[in-house]
């Protein structure tokens, strides 16, 4: 493929079809109006390192998804004036997956001007001589070289021994949509590229369709607009689809139809080079990556994804490959990370550790994963008021995912007889005879029936039920999830659920409301593949282990049992459950009858595995105090990197060590002294996070020591009779995130808190009118330095 772009002076000659396919095409569609939008200030920063003083060899990367105009970007410092008379020589070279060594070589000699027409001599060398002799062309002169789309670093590695570091200035740029890669050049931080805002976009459609002489008529500027909002801040969908309308009738009801299918118009409308850009990351895939890209096409949307959740299900969908030595959690962490790296899969939220909480997908990219998804029959997604046009192909499906219908109007109108509603439901399912997971999203749905022919079902995901007794036969299942609230007697055979299905892995009512705790069936035990029980709005009883069965029943693989009420932490029942990582209790109403003794909470120093403990001892009895308990034994837990206690006002023992394996830790009500948490909880060497809410800490005077809370990243403090704070920034040296709340006798922030390097921002929510003021004034002063990231957020 030959393309030449005479107007920007960018030679791209003649290569192999192997490393130069649609890459090619693309920068020529892409962008033949040279009009650059939403980019300058990354321009700017990027020509600034390129024409700096730094003398060594300084490889900068360029990465972000598919289409977001790596490329773009790269051209235009290619050919920008200043570049043009600060290098000497200059070249450009795709590179892409299929790459070849020796043609990339060949393809850098051949583009440096100073020894145009040589190339047919150079045909024949192999890959030493042809790097021998860039090296002699490049040596002891100033170079520029654009290296376009490296999908591996093995490509770098094979090649960097060519490029002399001739300490006058050279330079490397490098695009990617991997940050595996980018990231392992480190002479530079990697520059990500962000998507699009809707003024951004809006500028770049208009300037595409209009030009900049005409202006967007009135008639089609809302619809534009839509379609606009439609390509998600990517650039490559928004030249695409301006590109195919810039050609077309300038008619309201061509555009509404535009509006209607934004993707079959970018798909088709541009000879479908847009999928088939973002089509490239999906193949350059590994095999055991691909059915957990393709899963997203689960999720609806602009849906929050939420972390927990995902890698459950990928388990227990049985689409992640187990590795020795490794948890198949770990391993689908590993997976996510991986997508991340690739930008198929963007962060939506950080957790107070910097762990990941959610998730999302671009639309196009979702887009991406339903065609492949249905083309390959891994799943099928079908709207609620649809089901009547379903394709035949169903019958041949593994999942079925059913959605609301993004129009509200038609879904109201279609769920206005319940009877029919459900029974269309009701016939998918039963068509489907080959489905082994079957999820409905949202809780907006009628109660569901399941057919007879459903017993096959491993995964089952729903809002409301119609009978739960037919869920006691799916003696295939693997994963339950519902959503709404269950009444009246369901809560019995609730209770029951859990007594036949032994291949159960996951129970999650994280959504359900209940009105009173359940009671697991003792049957429990004898479930060996058990992973996750969890219930946020709600307790559930977990019953004794039978003592006929002492030496057997150890669930081995379970992992999350969150919350169990009034839990008795025998030796016995420990001893069952060794494996476990995330525990949630909750006491509450204990009786005169059975003392804190009687539940051995002191034996939980024994869960050598647990990472994360909530405990919330409301129901604490008087008369007996944390000593008599031995509650400090948790400090036991070498391993143990979340804590959350809430004591409800029945104080810390000055005894009470933590676990010094602890990153996050959250108090509630415990009302100890600020010296107590400055040498208690400032000296635990790996906490990034601390949560003090609701009175856990009581006194006037903060004065906090140095050498204590090093790694602090996050500290939030809510209610308490705070009034002076004394502290400057060797006392939090990292912190990054400051959070107060009802801090109404608070005089001020410590002024020498906004001195410290890693704050990023100070939220202050009805604290009092002096704090605020420092606040601001924390602000201004950091602005006077120099310091603009600093952002800080009041509210009273």
């Amino acid at each position: 493929m030959k393309l030449k772009e005479s107007d920007q002076g960018i030679k791209i000659t003649e290569q192999p079809k192997k490393y130069a396919t649609v890459g090619s095409f693309i920068r020529g569609a892409f962008d033949s109006k040279n009009t650059m939008v939403g980019f300058d200030e990354d321009l700017d920063q990027m020509m600034d390192t390129l024409t700096g003083d730094e003398s060594n060899l300084q490889i900068l990367s360029v990465v972000g998804m598919g289409g977001i105009g790596k490329t773009t970007l790269a051209r235009h410092i290619y050919s920008h004036p200043s570049i043009v008379s600060h290098f000497d020589l200059h070249a450009w070279v795709t590179i892409s997956q299929q790459y070849s060594v020796h043609e990339i070589l060949l393809g850098l000699i051949k583009d440096i001007k100073v020894v145009q027409g040589q190339g047919e001599q150079l045909t024949g060398c192999n890959v030493d001589e042809l790097g021998l002799r860039l090296h002699k062309i490049l040596f002891g002169r100033r170079y520029f070289i654009v290296m376009d789309d490296m999908w591996s670093i093995e490509v770098w590695n094979a090649i960097k021994r060519f490029f002399p570091d001739n300490y006058n200035g050279c330079r490397i740029l490098v695009t990617t949509r991997l940050s595996n890669v980018a990231d392992n050049f480190h002479s530079c931080t990697p520059h990500r590229l962000p998507l699009l805002d809707e003024v951004q976009s809006w500028s770049l459609f208009c300037d595409k369709v209009f030009g900049k002489l005409e202006s967007c008529p009135l008639e089609l500027e809302e619809i534009g607009k839509t379609i606009v909002r439609n390509c998600g801040g990517l650039p490559l969908a928004v030249a695409a689809i301006s590109g195919l309308l810039a050609k077309s009738s300038r008619t309201v009801e061509y555009w509404e139809s535009v509006a209607n299918d934004t993707y079959e118009a970018l798909n088709m409308g541009g000879d479908g080079f847009c999928f088939e850009i973002l089509s490239l990351s999906y193949r350059h895939l590994p095999v055991h990556l691909k059915p957990c890209f393709l899963y997203m096409a689960t999720y609806p949307e602009d849906s929050i994804i939420k972390i927990s959740r995902l890698v459950k299900q990928w388990v227990t969908e049985g689409i992640v490959k187990p590795i020795r030595y490794r948890s198949l959690e770990e391993v689908s962490e590993d997976n996510l990370k991986d997508l991340i790296d690739r930008n198929l899969i963007q962060v939506r939220d950080y957790g107070s550790r910097n762990n990941i909480k959610s998730c999302t997908i671009h639309d196009l990219l979702r887009e991406l994963c339903l065609n492949e998804a249905e083309k390959e029959k891994f799943l099928c997604v079908a709207m609620i008021h649809s089901l009547n046009s379903l394709p035949g192909s169903i019958n041949n499906m593994r999942r079925l995912i059913l959605q609301r219908s993004s129009d509200e109007e038609v879904f109201q109108e279609r769920s206005s007889d319940e009877e029919e509603f459900q029974q269309e439901v009701f016939d998918a399912m039963n068509s489907a005879s080959c489905t082994r997971s079957f999820i409905c999203r949202g809780s907006e749905y009628g109660p569901i029936k399941l057919p007879v022919r459903s017993r096959l079902l491993r995964v089952l995901s729903l809002g409301s039920i119609y009978s739960l007794e037919e869920i006691l036969q799916l003696v295939n299942l693997r994963h339950i999830h519902f959503e709404d609230p269950f009444f009246g007697d369901e809560l019995n055979i609730l209770e029951s659920l859990l007594s036949l299905p032994r291949n159960l892995q996951t129970v999650d009512f994280s959504g359900t409301l209940n009105f009173r705790p359940i009671s697991l069936p003792t049957e429990i035990w004898e479930m060996p593949h058990l992973r996750h029980i969890k219930m946020s709005q709600g307790d559930f009883y977990l019953p004794d282990p039978p003592s006929n069965n002492s030496k057997n029943g150890k669930l081995k693989n379970l992992q999350t049992l969150y919350k169990i009420r009034n839990f008795r932490c025998t030796n016995e029942v420990l001893r069952r459950i060794p494996n476990l990582k995330k525990l949630g209790i909750t006491y509450r109403g204990l009786s005169g009858g059975f003392g804190w003794d009687y539940y051995e909470v002191y034996n939980l120093a024994h869960l050598c595995n647990l990472e994360s403990f909530n405990l919330d001892s409301r129901g604490l009895s008087g008369g007996f105090g944390w000593d008599y308990y031995e509650v400090y034994n948790l400090a036991h837990l070498c391993n143990l990197e979340s804590f959350n206690l809430d004591s409800r006002w029945e104080k810390l023992p000055q005894n009470f060590d933590f676990p010094r394996s602890l990153k996050k830790m959250t108090l509630n009500s415990c009302q100890v002294s600020w010296g107590y948490l400055t040498t208690a909880v400032g000296s635990l060497p790996l906490l990034e996070a601390l949560n003090l809410e609701d009175w856990a800490v009581m006194g006037r005077e903060w004065n906090p020591v140095e050498g204590q809370f090093l790694k602090l990243k996050s500290l939030r403090i809510v209610d308490t009779d705070l009034v002076e704070w004394v502290a400057d920034s060797s006392h939090f040296p990292n912190l990054e995130k400051l959070q107060l709340s009802f801090l109404r006798q608070l005089k001020e922030i410590p002024y020498g808190i906004g001195e410290i390097g890693t704050l990023r921002s100070i939220s202050l929510f009805s604290c009092s009118s002096s704090a605020s003021d420092s606040a601001e004034k924390i602000q201004e002063e950091q602005q006077q330095l120099g310091n603009s990231d600093l952002q800080i957020r009041i509210e009273t």
